[in-house]
């Protein structure tokens, strides 16, 4: 939900619809600390650049719970900003400006793609559920503090060194998927985040140019141009060297993330039609995929993110979550790689990848 633009800041529309002493809550995945967890939460989600406020609310609590606002009025306004330590920096701020909501009667919450579960709950519950930093102003407000203005500062500390999904990791998904989705805002800021909690410029560079054979030039171009600004000057050709043998590389590659399978997917490619195979080979793996300088275990947890965002690629989805499980990723790893992919990427689109992974042994 709060993910930053560009400037570092992004806005967010909330619905606070209570009834009888229950409380409206939702429950949807995102990444914490390198996990893919269920939090609970009220409904909404970001204002979408030049929408007014009543329109996204109104919009975010139909895709989410299925219910029509009928009254809102504003009730809270929440200014934050998260940071990697006490004295850093600010990652990225935002505000959440918080209405107080009548939905329209007859009809009960209904899940929409995205979330896992609505439904009302009884207000001392929802106060118990709502744990994240940022929701304690709504906690507070419901325990009677009604200021209308108020700033909620936190610092998320690194994933552990034993979280399914790094720090690095996650970053890189994050960058990967807002680029094949064409979302360069999300790329701009998010390379920006990733910059100031120590993300090398080269491991970034490598995840932006892994979206060519999955998304194309036009998209992995407009997030170079994106990116440009925080990562500074190119990191430099150590590693065309070695691209330039890219058969055998790409071979090697190939083999590595399709295991005993590998001929059996070739002949597929070669079905389809007689270069594919080659070119797969030559290009996607020897080019792009083979280059050292992220291991193949990370790049199978960015093909997961990049098709999560993309969507409508199960067979290839379902394919590259099972080799990174053979790679040696935990399945915790690979749902937090397709926790991390942004809702802006498009509604349903996770919860389908949540799906496939039922499928997946490890």
């Amino acid at each position: 939900m709060f993910l930053p633009d560009p400037s570092g800041h992004r806005d967010v529309a909330l619905a606070l619809v209570r009834d009888a002493g229950r409380v409206l809550l939702v429950r949807n995945a995102r990444s914490a600390q390198g996990l893919s967890v269920a939090f609970w939460d009220l409904p909404g989600g970001t204002v979408e650049p030049g929408e007014p406020l009543e329109a996204a609310l109104a919009r975010e609590l139909v895709e989410e719970t299925g219910l029509t606002v009928a009254r809102a009025s504003l009730a809270l306004v929440v200014d934050g900003c998260k940071r990697a330590a006490p004295d850093a920096a600010p990652l990225y701020t935002w505000r959440a400006f918080v209405f107080e909501v009548a939905v329209v009667p007859g009809r009960a919450p209904a899940a929409g793609p995205e979330i896992e579960e609505a439904a009302f709950v009884d207000e001392a519950d929802a106060r118990a559920r709502m744990a994240g930093p940022y929701q304690q102003p709504v906690v507070r407000w419901l325990e009677g503090d009604r200021r209308p203005f108020v700033r909620c500062d936190w610092v998320e500390p690194a994933p552990p060194a034993s979280a399914p999904l790094g720090t690095d990791e996650r970053h890189l998904c994050v960058v990967a998927s807002a680029a094949a989705s064409g979302d360069v805002a999300l790329v701009a800021s998010q390379v920006a985040c990733a910059r100031a909690e120590g993300v090398a410029p080269a491991r970034l560079e490598e995840a932006l140019l892994q979206v060519v054979p999955y998304a194309g030039f036009p998209r992995a171009l407009a997030a170079f141009a994106a990116a440009r600004p925080a990562l500074g000057p190119r990191a430099g050709a150590a590693t065309e060297a070695a691209a330039a043998a890219f058969p055998p590389a790409g071979d090697a590659a190939f083999r590595g993330v399709y295991g005993e399978t590998a001929d059996r997917v070739r002949a597929g490619l070669a079905g389809l039609h007689p270069l594919l195979p080659a070119w797969t080979t030559e290009f996607a793996y020897g080019r792009v995929l083979a280059r050292p300088a992220l291991d193949l275990r990370t790049r199978e947890l960015l093909a997961v993110a990049i098709l999560t965002a993309l969507g409508g690629a199960d067979d290839a989805l379902l394919g590259h979550m099972r080799a990174a499980v053979r790679l040696g990723a935990s399945r915790e790893a690979v749902a937090g790689a397709v926790a991390v992919v942004a809702p802006s990427c498009g509604a349903g689109k996770r919860a389908a990848a949540r799906a496939l992974l039922a499928r997946v042994g490890g």
